[in-house]
């Protein structure tokens, strides 16, 4: 009687949390096999003030996709998309021609490795997608602030899809290539002040908000990795911190340097590599100097 009690509670502790997170079934599968809990579920709902945190749903999923490699069910997509600019073209994506091979795993059949490769495929080549996006939107608000001269995407995002050894040793095993990972947006960004932190802060939480008001795609603010630099050199100034007040107390707050201008943090050891920039590693979105105006969050710009 106290099992049927507990079982009755425990149910409608996941019928609440699946309507207050907005989750489908496999969204609830996936948290369970997370070991979530609901009311941990519940208590990860953005604040309407945190406009810069990813939905409940898209959190589960990326952190099922990391551990397990795949999603479980279809992936959703975004009902609307913005148009891409055509510095950052989207890559073709052709099906994955791979044969079959069935796994039989305590009797129970599972999906090929085919079709695993292929999902993971999939998510990976969205994944690229959705970060370019997230640069478009943000090189939008950033290049409003006049302090800001130049925006350069460069990293895994700025690079063309491509196809590498697969991080997966059992995609690995019968010869299955995947394309290359984003884990985050790397933007560089010249200014003329680090006076101006906050209001760059606020401007890439704002981009992030719209970017997920207008095409349903979640990217947290952590997810955008600004590195600032002096005007006019390739000199490394540092990062744009991603605590809401400066100094946080946290240990990397204690890094020589950091801080030493409110929200400009340091990493201790970190040199960027000056061929970060060269010509086919890296993407020029804006930039004042040559007379180009802020993009549109479409990408559009305006000619001179």
């Amino acid at each position: 009687m106290v099992k049927d009690t507990v079982a009755k509670e425990r149910d409608s502790e996941w019928a609440e949390a699946k309507q207050r997170c907005r989750l489908s079934a496999d969204d609830v599968k996936m948290a369970k096999a997370l070991g979530i809990q609901p009311r941990s579920l519940i208590k990860n709902i953005p604040d309407p003030r945190e406009r810069w945190k990813a939905p409940v749903r898209v959190w589960v999923r990326d952190l099922y996709f990391k551990r397990f490699g795949t999603l479980i069910g279809a992936e959703q997509k975004p009902s609307r998309r913005p148009e891409r600019p055509a510095e950052l073209p989207v890559a073709h994506i052709e099906e994955e021609p791979w044969s079959p091979i069935e796994i039989d795993l305590l009797g129970a059949p599972e999906r090929s490795i085919g079709e695993e490769a292929a999902d993971d495929n999939r998510f990976r080549a969205q994944r690229h997608e959705q970060f370019r996006a997230a640069a478009t939107y943000v090189t939008a608000a950033l290049a409003r602030l006049e302090e800001v001269q130049k925006i350069v995407l460069f990293g895994s995002v700025a690079a063309p899809l491509r196809k590498e050894p697969a991080r997966f040793h059992k995609f690995a095993l019968v010869g299955i290539e995947s394309w290359h990972d984003c884990k985050d947006v790397d933007l560089a960004v010249w200014t003329s002040s680090v006076g101006m932190l906050k209001a760059l802060q606020k401007a890439r939480s704002r981009a992030l908000a719209d970017l997920y008001r207008d095409t349903g795609i979640g990217v947290a603010h952590h997810q955008v990795d600004i590195f600032l630099m002096a005007p006019g050199t390739d000199r490394y100034l540092g990062r744009l911190c991603t605590y809401g007040e400066c100094p946080k107390g946290k240990p990397d707050c204690h890094v020589p340097g950091c801080g030493a201008a409110p929200f400009l943090k340091q990493h201790e050891d970190f040199v960027l590599d000056p061929g970060s920039f060269a010509a086919g590693k890296a993407i020029v979105l804006f930039d004042r100097t040559a007379e180009l105006s802020a993009p549109t969050p479409s990408g559009d710009r305006v000619a001179e």
